[in-house]
């Protein structure tokens, strides 16, 4: 018996768990280095590149730092702190998600940053640019970065569906 549980153990399936892709892959900032993308030293673009998982299509949540620089170096340094959410930007890959996707983004306190306006409107086939201000008053409401923030896509079910953001962050509206 002492032999039997050990190889039951063995032989028990493993839970598998989503192994989508969800990375920061470009930095444009002129905090610390002036760079041509970016049009003035108040905006910082934060671009995560996602692949979902290859046999459910989900994303995994994926944090964006407070702080940091582009993955290839140290160039374009950021620190988000007192930064407002401006826009977001969405662009779906070859391998376009379920539409109406929805994405959030929260702080570390679980304050929605998006204010819902990216909830089941991801486009699959368009690229979108939504801006962060609410449809009814009082507007402009912009929420200031105060914490890392998670970013979180769910009602995908396409396999390997790739969608590409830009989180625009200004120092004011």
């Amino acid at each position: 018996m002492k032999r039997l549980i050990p190889l039951l153990i063995a032989l028990m399936p493993i839970p598998a768990f989503a192994a989508g892709t969800c990375k920061v892959t470009d930095v444009t900032s002129s905090q610390s280095v002036v760079s041509s993308r970016t049009p003035d030293s108040e905006t910082v673009i934060v671009t995560l590149t996602c692949t979902g998982d290859a046999s459910t299509g989900s994303f995994p949540a994926t944090t964006i730092p407070l702080s940091g620089s582009s993955p290839s170096g140290l160039l374009n340094v950021y620190n988000l702190t007192g930064y407002i959410l401006y826009a977001v930007g969405r662009t779906p890959g070859s391998t376009q998600p379920t539409n109406n996707y929805t994405t959030t983004i929260k702080d570390a306190q679980g304050y929605a940053l998006d204010q819902a306006l990216l909830t089941t409107n991801g486009s699959a086939t368009a690229a979108q640019l939504t801006t962060m201000t609410p449809a009814t008053a009082p507007y402009p409401v912009y929420p200031i970065v105060r914490s890392a923030l998670t970013v979180a896509t769910t009602v995908n079910v396409v396999a390997s569906a790739q969608i590409t953001f830009d989180l625009i962050f200004r120092t004011r509206p």
